[in-house]
């Protein structure tokens, strides 16, 4: 780091019990993203409603049951178990058959994407709950849980389950028309990656101050060792900055979301407050096996960038779908705002390094231009859409310049043919 200015920790600092709350939100949020929360609270629900029907029996007036038919409720009750057995059997079938085609036909990073699927997740949720609820009903109609006005009621919530059910198969079929394609991997992928920059666009650094070549970090600060050996996946703020705060410290972390590091390897330093407090601060650092793209807006460009490679390997030959790609990647791009300078940081007493944008665009077009080189249809598109990005988006313009220009020198190489690289020099 260049010695130029000093930044010392912020003298305001986070709430404990701010800090508390964001941090359970987020890891609520976090946890509510997998398919297992979702089909135990539908399941819930559906247990729920079962047995709070007797609320409503007092409501139910004597031989009511006879005029609507309600004797029928076993044999209703007993179609909806079965079917909706075979109808998540077949679904989980469909959804293991189209997350393997994705990662053999465009990359297995996607999968991680795939995985999070909200529609799929709540279609899921809500067959196996549509089963949990039939079973459940089945079971306590053989008791005497409910009677004549009870029986009433749950068949009442039985025709609410028959049309939630009908609802989900269709809205499951026109999701299954598309799902894993091209078009709606690339979708799926640039979607979040646009979320991603724009949390980056609205909390720059993630609400800490920017860890620049002019930020100068103490010289007696203590180092903070990685405690194990993976990919950082998440960084939790709000309570490094509180810890900070209440020991009167400053966190510059140097390792940002999405790098590799090794066990005892130093991420960032700790200045002021006790000994033990850089172990506390690690605590607050999520550290995995795989790459995350919850906090890493970078991992969803690179995953483009190997579909894009992909799709112009020998054995796949397609260059449209690279040229596509292309297109996705200037589209995320443009959302990028730098962040050395921006708002008041939200985490005074935290440092966090700010996107680079000679990474961001490497990231993006390296791979495609390093494997499209003798393809002169794709290096033409990555050239307009590299000068696009050089016309309209300054921040990125000097690094999309300098891989311009260092893919039109490995395309001149590649290109044997003189009317291609005329044609390519003319797009330039």
């Amino acid at each position: 780091m260049c010695l130029k200015r000093n930044s010392g920790p912020g003298m305001a600092e986070t709430s404990g019990f701010s800090a508390t709350l964001r941090v359970a939100f987020r890891r609520l949020r976090e946890i509510g993203r997998r398919l297992w929360v979702r089909v135990i609270g539908i399941a819930a629900l559906s247990l729920v409603a079962v047995l709070v029907s007797q609320l409503f029996a007092h409501l139910i007036p004597q031989g009511f049951s006879e005029a609507i038919g309600a004797d029928s409720l076993v044999g209703l009750l007993t179609i909806i178990a079965n079917a909706m057995l075979t109808v998540t059997t077949f679904s989980l079938t469909v959804i293991v058959t189209i997350h393997r085609s994705v990662a053999g036909q465009w990359t297995p990073r996607a999968h991680r994407i795939m995985l999070r699927d909200s529609p799929t997740q709540t279609v899921l949720a809500t067959f196996i709950g549509a089963f949990i609820y039939s079973l459940t009903s089945l079971i306590l109609l053989s008791t005497p849980y409910f009677g004549e006005a009870g029986v009433v009621v749950l068949f009442g919530m039985t025709l609410l389950v028959i049309l939630l059910i009908v609802a989900m198969m269709i809205r499951w079929i026109l999701h299954l028309q598309t799902w894993g394609s091209l078009v709606q991997t690339l979708d799926a992928i640039e979607d979040h990656a646009i979320i991603a920059f724009g949390e980056r666009a609205q909390r720059p650094c993630h609400g800490a101050n920017p860890l620049t070549a002019e930020t100068v970090i103490p010289p007696r600060a203590a180092d903070l060792h990685a405690p194990r050996t993976g990919f950082i996946q998440s960084i939790y703020e709000p309570q490094i900055d509180a810890i900070a705060g209440r020991a009167g410290a400053g966190v510059y972390l140097i390792a940002p979301p999405g790098q590799f590091v090794h066990k005892g390897e130093v991420i960032g330093h700790v200045a002021g407050g006790p000994p033990d407090l850089a172990e506390e601060i690690a605590g607050s650092i999520v550290i995995g096996k795989i790459r995350t793209p919850d906090q890493d807006p970078r991992f969803c460009l690179v995953m483009l960038s190997e579909m894009g490679s992909k799709a112009l390997s020998p054995g796949i030959n397609d260059p449209g779908t690279a040229i596509d790609v292309l297109g996705t990647l200037t589209r995320i791009l443009g959302h990028y705002q730098p962040e050395a300078e921006g708002p008041p940081p939200e985490y005074p007493n935290l440092w966090l390094p700010p996107l680079d944008a000679e990474h961001l665009v490497t990231d993006a077009f390296a791979g495609i231009a390093r494997d499209g080189a003798a393809l002169v249809e794709v290096q033409i598109a990555l050239q307009r859409r590299l000068a696009g990005i050089i016309a309209h988006q300054p921040a990125l313009a000097q690094a999309a310049r300098k891989l311009a220009a260092d893919a039109l020198a490995r395309a001149n190489k590649a290109l044997d043919h003189p009317a291609d690289r005329d044609r390519l020099a003319a797009a330039t």
